[in-house]
């Protein structure tokens, strides 16, 4: 896993391990507001999946993610992400506060959902996903990219599932972001929009 960049652009690669061959699990991303969603991807695709679409409104977000994804397809809307039979789940950064509307519009369509965290930034979204997982029998899985996909994170998570370190009583996570203030967007500084600190970590 290489990357040590701030926490808006952090993106780790891992070790590919395909559970599933080529085109057998198709996804698109969308919502590119945090650069999470580079991370999202990449451990989808080393897991197999197909990355075939990307939609956000702002085409330099855009051309960004087709820098490093060169092959994918560049949809004009997210319907037509969410009209495609062949896409199974769609993978978004969205602003927090935005991100639960994403998933349930993704839900609706038929598709599992795959957000960043936060995932949600009230008690009423909370309800809302909870309901829509209950109805349309889909996911609504979250991110969680330091404890996922962040090589100390996974070590530790192999020692003590092999009792390599006895038994677990409390685990602490220490990562402290640069606040980049340069490269952070407004939204982040906007309690309604972001939902704080509490809910980020």
């Amino acid at each position: 896993m290489t990357q040590k960049m701030d926490g808006m652009t952090y993106a780790p690669k891992g070790k590919a391990e395909p559970v599933v061959g080529p085109g057998e699990f198709v996804f698109a991303a969308t919502a590119l507001e945090h650069g999470h969603i580079f991370g999202m991807c990449n451990g989808l695709t080393e897991a197999g999946g197909t990355l075939k679409w990307v939609y956000d409104a702002d085409p330099a977000k855009v051309e960004a993610f087709r820098g490093r994804f060169p092959d994918v397809q560049v949809a004009r809307s997210e319907d037509e992400i969410l009209s495609d039979p062949e896409v199974r789940l769609v993978a978004a950064a969205d602003v927090p506060a935005d991100r639960c509307a994403t998933g349930l519009r993704v839900m609706d369509a038929g598709k599992d959902y795959f957000t960043d965290k936060a995932p949600l930034t009230s008690l009423s979204q909370l309800a809302a996903a909870r309901a829509k997982v209950a109805e349309t029998g889909k996911k609504y899985a979250v991110y969680y990219s330091e404890r996922l996909h962040v090589e100390a994170a996974v070590h530790a998570g192999t020692l003590v599932h092999a009792g390599a370190i006895g038994r677990v009583i409390q685990v602490l996570g220490t990562g402290p972001h640069r606040i980049s203030l340069p490269t952070r967007p407004d939204w982040f500084f906007q309690k309604a929009r972001y939902g704080g600190i509490l809910i980020d970590i």
